[in-house]
């Protein structure tokens, strides 16, 4: 299925960009944050660049979402590629392996006090930016490191509106940055993902053509059984088009507007917050 050309690329954007390459020579420790359903879709590869020189860490946050197979091999995959030098799956939401997380960045903060002091420096702070693509839980993963609302939360895509520095303990400060996309997506794929995940706004989206594309994926994850028992659809529907499905599951789940015509858009908005609450299975976008 072709999809219309998804290309959000807002002026704060460009300015979220400038405003990392200003600051890294601050940073000690880049964290950065992607979606554990779609790993390399939410890896932004600008932040790759940008870090070159820096200690990375990549956190799969929402992994409480995928299976842990999917976890593992992403994992490796980050690591073996050089994109980090820690990959660590972790819930912002729930507080899964967020002492974990503490642990890492106690040690590289250990490394760099006993460097400085080697040299005479006895006051050292060691600094975190934390960075990532919209709504992957940048805000709630501070909350959590921070131990308090320091951060504002949201959960539309784009809610942080400018840099913060928040200080976790004595000797150690976090810089947060807006989310930053990219201005073009590497692939057709890419946007189709970060579409479904929930990382670009649903209002500026074709949503119906969105919805189908999770249902094209879920059949060919060999899903369809999910999709028949959760919309009550028949086998026989499943080898309609994307279109017609949608229409199907609008038919059957009694979805309709004021004139008794099917609700197509309803629909859709239903099954990708279907997939995002998990209702759909636990499994990525990435393969």
């Amino acid at each position: 299925m072709s999809m219309t050309k998804i290309n959000w690329y807002p002026g704060h954007m460009k300015k979220t960009k400038d405003l990392i390459k200003e600051n890294m020579q601050l940073i000690d420790i880049v964290l950065e944050v992607v979606d554990a359903r779609i790993p390399l879709s939410s890896k932004n590869p600008d932040i790759t660049v940008f870090a070159k020189n820096k200690k990375r860490v990549i956190v799969l946050n929402k992994s409480d979402l995928v299976d842990k197979k999917e976890l593992i091999y992403w994992k490796n995959y980050f690591k073996e590629n050089n994109f980090a030098d820690e990959v660590l799956e972790i819930s912002a939401e729930t507080g899964f392996n967020i002492k974990e997380l503490y642990s890492i960045i106690d040690k590289v903060s250990a490394e760099k006090k006993e460097r400085m002091q080697a040299k005479g420096l006895r006051k050292v702070n060691t600094r975190l930016m934390v960075v990532g693509i919209p709504n992957v839980g940048k805000s709630r993963l501070i909350n959590r490191i921070v131990g308090k609302n320091s951060a504002g939360v949201g959960n539309k895509p784009g809610f942080t509106k400018g840099k913060q520095w928040v200080r976790i303990k004595d000797g150690l400060e976090l810089l947060d940055m807006p989310g930053i996309l990219w201005p073009k997506f590497e692939s057709e794929e890419v946007g189709q993902n970060l579409a479904i995940s929930g990382a670009i706004k649903d209002e500026i989206l074709p949503i119906e053509e969105i919805a189908g594309i999770l249902i094209s994926k879920m059949i060919k994850y060999e899903m369809w059984r999910i999709l028949k028992e959760r919309y009550k659809l028949l086998d026989e529907d499943k080898s309609e088009i994307m279109g017609e499905i949608l229409e199907k599951i609008a038919f059957r789940c009694k979805m309709l507007n004021k004139g008794e015509s099917l609700n197509i858009q309803q629909a859709a908005y239903t099954v990708l917050r279907d997939y995002r609450s998990c209702k759909l299975g636990k499994f990525g976008l990435d393969r």
